[in-house]
Formats: C-alpha cells, structure tokens, sequence
C-alpha cells in the first residue's frame, strides 16, 4: 500500500531493476521500498504493520545526457554500489533486499494528479538535515567579498549609530519643512515565476551546486537553508507549486559556495 503521509522512513529496497525514462530515455534504477520505520517527533516509530511500498525512481542522466552526479552519489552512500556498473544494482537485488536504507517521502503534483513520492535516498541512519549557522570564518568570508554591497544598499546613517557624548546643541532657528516628494512613475509589473513541482525545482538547484567539492549532505543542507531564507516559518511540506516555481527561479541565486 501506498504510503498515505510524508515524512522520513527506514525501509529496505526490495526490488531493484534498471530501465529508461519514458519521455526521454534516460536511464534509471526503479527502487521498491518497503517501509519499516518512521520517524516521529524525533524517534523511530516501528510501521511494519502498515504494509507501506513505494517505487523510487532515480534516474542517472540529465537531459543533455551528462551523468546526475548527486543521484549517482546517494546510490553509492546507501547500497555501497562502487559508481561503475549501474546493472550492479540490479545483480545483486537479492543481497541488497536485507540492506535498510533512508528514504524521504513526500507528495508530487503531476499533470494535475498528487501523489506520494521518494524525494531523497540516505544511508540507513542518517541524522535529518538541521539549520546550519555560519561560523566566524563565514561571517569574514561575507564580510570580505559582501560587505560593501550590503553598506551600499542600505544607503544612509545606520540606524545603530552611536551618539556623540555631550549634550546636543539646540538648533537656532526651526527647520524648513520638508518638501513633498516628487511623484515616482507607476513600478513596472513584475510577472511571477511559473508553477514548479520540487522536482524541479531540485534538478535545476544540484546544477549550480559544486559536485567535486559538494557531497548530498553538503547540497542539502543549502537547499534546506535557502528554502527557510525563501520561506520564512514554512517547511517543504508546505510550499506550493507556486513556491517550489520562485525555488526553481531563485534558489540557484543564493547558494554559498565554499
């Protein structure tokens, strides 16, 4: 049974075969997952009794038929296949059924239809991904190479700017009134990006993230810290198609590279 809910899962890859997408003909290994264990307010929660499978597909070409390095990277991690021959997978889909894994599950909309997905593939065990807070090495880094821009954005006084120490001269005479600003011209309309699935969203993102110096723990971490700087209070579970279409857009935009 389809799993009914999103959320994090334990689960043992039950079986495994190599094919190709249907639209594009890009290879793929189609996973099924039998889900064992939840996690649940912080703890692994037994769902055996549930009966859960879902079929995760990863598929390991871009379009331009380049290898998909983060989906190959995951595969490596969580079933110690070595990256050489995807067939490997399917061969040895016999031992592999008794090697537990992570799966993150959560609803796709396709062609108008919402359904239940694998979004992530972890090593069994995997800690979820946490906010990460800049060290005082970044807060250098930024100040270096961003510091000046931020100071020439803002324009003006800062508003923290201390007091010069006495007691303020009174001014002599009263001030002129401001004059009336001059009306500005109408702001012009700016369209919104289109609707996006996270999908999408994630393919386009892994494409401006660094694969030799990045791992999936290192990409998903800035992906989760541009989305809680994007949407403020909203986990991924929340946005919207329209929200995942500005993540598609402008997520890219803000990834720090290191």
């Amino acid at each position: 049974m389809l799993p009914n809910r999103e959320g994090l899962f334990h689960a043992y890859p039950v079986g495994i075969g190599v094919g190709e997408t249907r639209e594009n003909k890009l290879l793929q290994v189609a996973i099924c997952y039998h889900l064992f264990e939840e996690l649940a307010n912080g703890e692994w929660v037994d769902c055996s009794a549930d009966n859960l499978e879902i079929t995760g597909y990863h598929i390991l070409e871009k379009r331009d038929h380049a290898l998909n390095q983060t989906t190959i990277e995951a595969l490596k991690a969580a079933l110690g296949w070595d990256g050489r021959d995807p067939f490997w997978l399917q061969d040895q889909a016999a031992e592999l059924m008794q090697k537990p894994v992570q799966v993150k599950i959560g609803f796709e909309e396709y062609n108008g239809t919402t359904s239940p997905g694998v979004q992530f593939l972890n090593p069994y065990g995997s800690k979820p991904a946490g906010v990460t807070k800049g060290d005082d090495q970044l807060r250098r880094n930024v100040a270096n190479r961003l510091g000046a821009k931020f100071r020439a954005l803002a324009g003006g006084t800062p508003a923290n700017a201390p007091q010069p120490a006495g007691r303020p001269t009174p001014p002599t005479a009263r001030p002129a009134p401001p004059k009336p600003p001059a009306p500005q011209a109408p702001a012009a309309t700016v369209e919104p990006p289109a609707p996006a699935t996270m999908e999408q969203a994630w393919q386009e993102f892994v494409k401006h993230c660094p694969p030799e110096k990045w791992d999936q723990e290192a990409i998903e971490k800035e992906w989760f810290r541009i989305i809680a700087d994007l949407f403020p209070g909203k986990q991924p579970d929340q946005l919207t198609p329209a929200d995942w279409g500005v993540m598609l857009a402008e997520g890219p935009g803000h990834i720090i590279p290191f």
